[in-house]
């Protein structure tokens, strides 16, 4: 087993958003009552409406105690499958009221196309307990860092406008179409190895249909066959769909 004897340089990004709150409109001549009853109701909207946050250097330190479990993830799941895996990530998630992490986080960006080191990273950052967030319910975040592999090889072949790969690439838009169920967005990068094999592929989307429709399209690339690109280096390729 190789060591990872690089450090991977985590950047970190924490956007954080807010909506501003529906107003009541008093009746004619209010009564002291309904007055109060409006500001009441009308306060509850505006914490209904509010989106919490969390300091950026919060979450910088949050997600660098778990730095080792990222490491591992790009290891075992990338570098031990191919050693030319790199690209950057990044994802979005929603931070609960409780400092735990929602069901909404997917990578919406992207160069990576290792399906299988995102599907670890989510599961690690799932696990993650942020600060829960100030002046309000639920917190936006969006983190980005990249996975670079260190070993110095040469890079892939870049196939993202190969003829003879888009060709092959279009004999199977029906799985591909069957993924997207009619969506769009999805940003697909794919390596392929020795013998034509698909070696590692994964998408990202703006969206966490488009992102889950990615995952079903790295699913179904495990079995294509593309041409050889030799021996010296495999081949990479980004598509959009």
């Amino acid at each position: 087993m190789k060591k990872v004897n690089h450090l991977l340089i985590l950047i970190f990004s924490s956007i954080i958003a807010c909506s501003g709150a529906k107003e009541n409109v008093a009746p004619n001549e209010p009564t002291d009552v309904a007055v109060q009853e409006s500001q009441d109701e009308n306060q509850n909207v505006q914490v209904a409406g509010l989106w919490g946050k969390i300091d950026d250097s919060i979450v910088e330190e949050t997600f660098q105690q778990h730095f080792n479990a990222f490491l591992e993830c790009y290891q075992y799941e990338a570098l031990d499958v191919l050693e030319e895996i790199e690209g950057e990530l990044s994802v979005y998630l929603i931070v609960g009221p409780d400092g735990g992490v929602t069901d909404e986080i997917y990578f919406e960006d992207g160069t990576l196309g290792s399906e299988a080191t995102q599907s670890c990273v989510i599961s690690k950052i799932k696990r993650i307990r942020f600060q829960e967030p100030i002046g309000g319910n639920n917190a936006r975040v969006r983190y980005s860092f990249p996975f670079e592999e260190p070993y110095g090889h040469p890079a892939p072949i870049d196939w993202s406008e190969d003829e003879q790969f888009l060709k092959t690439i279009e004999e199977h838009q029906e799985e591909i179409d069957a993924c997207l169920g009619g969506g769009t967005g999805v940003k697909f990068v794919i390596y392929v190895g020795r013998g034509g094999r698909v070696e590692a592929a994964g998408g990202t989307s703006e969206s966490q249909a488009g992102y889950e429709a990615g995952r079903c399209i790295a699913q179904a690339a495990k079995s294509w066959k593309f041409k050889n690109p030799g021996k010296r280096r495999p081949a990479k390729a980004t598509i959009y769909f």
